[in-house]
């Protein structure tokens, strides 16, 4: 990976951490997204100035046209862990070649399909395979990885109860 990228990065790490030290107030982060249905069971997310699809497979009614949610969620996984290790990989000066991430989830559908009611909806189990290739020490790489997934926010989620608030609004329509 670019070594330009990486010095740019360890900087704005670098001065991220010194600034939220100084100013913890400043680190709250509230992310916000806003999601409609567009048809079917196919629905599209902004994120900021990004659009996030979802569908579901043909077999379970939808058209294929993305990801499924909970895939979405397996993603997002993958995507923190991978760009966190990436990220503080560059900030402590470890050279980072690549880094894959494998995820998979393992839900019983008895719980969504509300078949039985103590068949929780979720994940029983989620798993990770993550492979980074590194030219420097293997266990300093590893520690590394350990350490960034002990604080990756996606995996604090969901091993952590998080509150959950919610409206529901029902207007009249045809």
């Amino acid at each position: 990976m670019s070594g330009n990228r990486e010095e740019r990065l360890r900087e704005i790490v670098s001065r991220r951490i010194e600034f939220f030290k100084r100013k913890p107030e400043a680190a709250i982060y509230r992310p916000k997204v806003s999601s409609r249905l567009i048809e079917g069971l196919y629905t599209e997310t902004r994120v900021r100035e990004h659009t996030v699809k979802a569908d579901y497979a043909e077999a379970a009614g939808g058209t294929n046209r993305a990801p499924n949610p909970i895939e979405l969620l397996l993603s997002a996984l993958a995507a923190c862990i991978e760009s966190a290790v990436y990220e503080f990989a560059a900030y402590e000066g470890i050279r980072i070649k690549a880094v894959e991430a494998e995820v998979e989830g393992e839900l019983d559908l008895r719980g969504l399909f509300m078949v039985d009611d103590s068949v929780s909806p979720g994940f029983k189990h989620v798993s990770y395979t993550l492979k980074i290739r590194s030219s420097d020490d293997p266990d300093r790489v590893k520690e590394l990885a350990q350490r960034v997934i002990a604080h990756c926010p996606v995996v604090d989620s969901l091993i952590r109860p998080v509150t959950l608030n919610g409206n529901i609004i029902v207007e009249e329509g045809v």
